[in-house]
């Protein structure tokens, strides 16, 4: 029933609505080990949430009011999301000035909770940064989609010329340190990047948009993509997403051919590339085959994520198994079954070997 059926293919790359975090990892609350305090993209503007991340693996989501937020965005993150707080942030300032991060959050949330987080760099310009693919899919135990983090301008909290008050239900809190400075400098475990770019490979509401999340991360920007012309045939070479200055993209090599236009028996093989800003980062494959009856579409042996940072700390941080082993452990499929009906349509799940 191939010429019945009108079908693209499933591969898609969304942006989120994500751009700015801070990660800060907390030394010595009995709830809590990290903190997250996030910029979201929404319709009056960029406002701020907030990640609580428990010892016992769940996260809390605390969001400001007129942010759109919505719990299946965040499916799959460890023992899952312990639910939504809708609260006001007073105050609610996240950003970078000349001398530094300027970070302003108070919470007092309806289940109780209050948070008190303060850091204020005074670098007088002096700020540290380098562009680091962040290795997040270890959060992730039943993912959506394939997260793709980058941070091009990363920046970790140095203890000297930082004011820092975090309190935790009036409770004050340390942040955890570094064990060896960063570029001659002690830092605390606190990281930041306004430029985050929060990339989704083939989200599971890419096939099925009955899945698509109304909220942060799932109200995405689309991607741009790339079709050029292999023997008179559509093949789709890439799909791209960029804000201000920075992109990401997926490259497929050979360009992957319309599924429905391959002439079965087909047994194809090519290259998958996740590229920030131009670089290669992260290298998979793909493989189509198409029965006659059921077209099956496969991305998987994503090899290990290598950090091209040289300062000897990160290096060797990045370098640990947990983090050069997250991207090696999904694989996505796709299925398209022939036989079912004139609207069949793309049904595709990832998986994780964990």
């Amino acid at each position: 029933m191939a010429d019945s059926v009108t079908a693209t293919s499933p591969v898609a790359f969304e942006l989120s609505t994500l751009r700015g975090l801070l990660l800060i990892d907390l030394a010595d609350d009995p709830t809590y080990r990290t903190l997250e305090p996030q910029l979201i993209d929404g319709a009056e503007g960029v406002g701020l949430t907030l990640l609580a991340w428990r010892h016992d693996g769940q996260v809390e989501l605390y969001a400001d009011e007129h942010v759109p937020v919505d719990g299946s965005g965040y499916d799959g993150l460890e023992q899952g999301l312990a639910g939504i707080q809708r609260t006001a942030f007073e105050p609610g300032r996240f950003e970078i000035t000349d001398d530094g991060l300027k970070l302003d959050i108070g919470i007092s949330a309806p289940n109780g909770r209050r948070f008190e987080l303060r850091i204020h760099e005074h670098l007088k310009g002096r700020r540290d940064h380098f562009p680091m693919l962040a290795p997040v899919g270890g959060s992730f135990n039943a993912p959506a989609f394939f997260p793709f983090l980058w941070l091009p301008t990363l920046s970790f909290v140095p203890v000297r010329r930082t004011e820092v008050t975090l309190r935790v239900d009036g409770q004050p809190r340390a942040i955890s340190r570094l064990p060896l400075p960063i570029g001659g400098h002690r830092c605390f475990m606190a990281r930041y990047d306004l430029d985050a770019m929060v990339c989704q490979l083939n989200p599971s509401w890419a096939t099925d948009p009955s899945q698509t999340p109304a909220g942060a991360t799932g109200a995405s920007h689309q991607a741009q993509r790339d079709l050029v012309d292999v023997d008179g045939q559509p093949a789709l070479a890439g799909l791209r997403v960029r804000r201000g200055a920075h992109s990401c993209a997926v490259r497929l090599d050979p360009p992957l051919l319309d599924p429905l236009r391959v002439a079965p028996p087909a047994h194809l093989q090519g290259s998958v590339q996740l590229q920030a800003d131009g670089a290669t980062e992260l290298h998979g494959r793909y493989e189509l085959e198409h029965t006659g009856e059921r077209v099956t579409l496969i991305i998987d042996r994503i090899g290990p994520w290598r950090t091209r940072q040289r300062r000897p700390l990160l290096a060797v941080l990045f370098r640990l198994p947990v983090f050069r082993r997250w991207p090696t452990t999904y694989r996505w499929e796709a299925t398209l079954d022939l036989t079912a009906a004139s609207e069949a349509t793309w049904t595709s799940r990832w998986s994780r070997d964990t």
